[in-house]
């Protein structure tokens, strides 16, 4: 019996302590937006912040722009900034300046002042007491990164608390609000001139930003509808409510989820599909295809001999086959090599001349040649299993991609009556445009065509984080409805391990600054 009385107060001191870590959990957010020119990047911005500030009640500084930052310290690498207009120049001149910038004190100098202001906006607020950080309700929008390291050096300081939106528009719209906006038109062109066998809208640096994204946004309408989209985001953000996914996020997060099955060595791809009545009916993925149907998966690593009775390795992917060379790789140098040696036989050419050569050749198309890989495509396979099982029609269904479709793939998806094609990440060697303009779109506007879009929508990547709720949905058999000015983020992060990490930014700023300026 004496021990009845231990267990309780060892319970409540557990109880203590796990109270005592929930309190020093951060109530901050901070948000980082990224899109190319045009997208309504800024204008997504300030309705963050007006919401916030609005019905949740946080506090946030004004808008954080890198571009102020360049404006503020230009003349520490002797020069003044140029002043705002909307023309390519005046962009073109503040990335000159912001590059310098970088070149003298490094990548992430831009973030790291940005960083620097926001640290300086806690304090001012009363979010220190003493050395000892105290939570708040305060956010930090930063319009907008640019660069994966930027994004890289936010991620590993404020963990789940960043929340990344990638707002996006089609062309032709982007084309229209820089019109509105007074771009001459030879400067839209310089800004809408994309290479037609890639994804229209980015520019590579933002891509690689962009796809990291936790929510996408299409602003392609109205402004109405980019503050419906971030309402319901902040909704998921806080828990405010019961939210389930929409059928292109929980589609897309199979299309994701299927492509952790693959073994490829170049790139985890991988592809769903629903009917047009909204029904799942296929799922695949990028690897090598086995007899009998379907692909080599781990489970081939144990499969039961029939006639020995004993387990063998039958699992013939290419990391685990002939030596665990990638086939397209070899096969495109076996390509290089001999166009080399005939030219060289040709032209009578030395050694150094048979250098320049394959110099020359190795930076051709024929290093973008994907024609020899022994694995079969997610997206050929999606569209051939549904084939095997013989129960569902493609015509009218729509495919979703975590890679936008090579051009062998988008000929397969054209002839089987797909009409929709929905995808995250670019993919450089596609010539699925080109190829096959008649019959394929990225316009949404355009019919009689095959639409390639982005996707937009919850991330597959927080998936879970975001619609697995560990909170109690009802209490005493009622939904639970919290408000929206006491809510608290689903993404929280420790309060100390981040205050460690600014310090270590901002000592190292003051350092390279002092040693720069002399």
């Amino acid at each position: 019996m004496a021990t009845q009385p231990k267990k309780a107060a060892n319970d409540e001191n557990r109880a203590g302590v796990a109270k005592e870590i929930l309190e020093r959990l951060s109530n901050e957010l901070v948000f980082a937006l990224v899109g190319p020119l045009g997208s309504g990047v800024s204008m997504a911005a300030e309705l963050i912040r007006e919401k916030l500030t609005g019905p949740y009640q946080y506090e946030c500084p004004p808008i954080l722009k890198p571009s102020d930052v360049i404006r503020e310290k230009a003349p520490l690498i002797g020069a003044m900034a140029p002043k705002p207009q909307n023309s390519v120049s005046y962009v073109s001149n503040m990335q000159d300046l912001g590059n310098e910038l970088r070149s003298k004190y490094g990548n992430n100098y831009l973030i790291e002042k940005t960083i620097e202001k926001m640290y300086i906006f806690r304090k001012d607020k009363g979010g220190y007491e003493g050395d000892v950080e105290l939570p708040g309700r305060r956010a930090y929008i930063i319009d907008s990164i640019k660069h994966k390291d930027e994004l890289d050096l936010l991620r590993s300081i404020y963990g789940d608390s960043l929340c990344v939106i990638g707002v996006f528009a089609p062309d032709q719209i982007r084309n229209k609000r820089l019109q509105d906006l007074g771009f001459p038109e030879e400067e839209r062109v310089k800004v809408m001139d994309r290479d037609q066998g890639e994804v229209l809208t980015f520019g590579q640096d933002t891509r690689n930003v962009f796809v990291e994204a936790d929510f996408f946004i299409c602003n392609d309408r109205r402004e109405m509808d980019v503050s419906e989209a971030l309402d319901r985001f902040l909704e998921l953000i806080f828990d405010i409510s019961v939210r389930t996914p929409t059928l292109r996020e929980s589609t897309m997060y199979e299309a994701e989820s299927a492509s952790a099955k693959s073994a490829c060595m170049s790139r985890q791809v991988g592809a769903s599909i629903v009917s047009s009545n909204g029904e799942l009916i296929a799922i695949g993925w990028n690897d090598v295809p086995k007899f009998g149907g379907g692909l080599y998966n781990e489970d081939d690593r144990r499969s039961l001999d029939m006639q020995s009775k004993d387990f063998v390795d039958r699992d013939f992917r290419c990391h685990n086959w002939a030596g665990g060379v990638c086939h397209n790789d070899q096969n495109k140098e076996r390509i290089i090599k001999q166009v080399v040696e005939n030219v060289a036989k040709i032209e009578g050419a030395d050694i150094e001349k048979k250098l320049a050569i394959e110099e020359a050749v190795a930076k051709s198309d024929v290093k973008s040649l994907i024609e020899f890989s022994r694995s079969i495509h997610a997206e050929m396979e999606a569209i051939l299993s549904v084939a095997r099982e013989g129960k569902h029609s493609l015509v009218g269904a729509t495919l979703f991609t975590n890679t936008y479709p090579c051009h062998n793939c988008a000929r397969h998806i054209v002839a089987a009556g797909i009409k929709e094609v929905v995808y995250i990440k670019p993919y450089k060697k596609s010539l699925a445009l080109r190829l096959h303009y008649d019959a394929i779109t990225e316009i949404p506007d355009e019919g009689g065509k095959v639409l390639f879009r982005q996707y937009d929508g919850v991330a597959p990547s927080i998936y879970f984080k975001i619609f697995l709720t560990p909170k109690d949905r009802k209490d005493g058999g009622k939904i639970v409805r919290r408000n929206r000015w006491e809510a608290v983020p689903v993404f929280r992060v420790p309060l100390d391990a981040k205050r460690d990490y600014e310090d270590k930014v901002i000592a190292d700023l003051a350092q390279k600054e002092q040693v720069e300026g002399g």
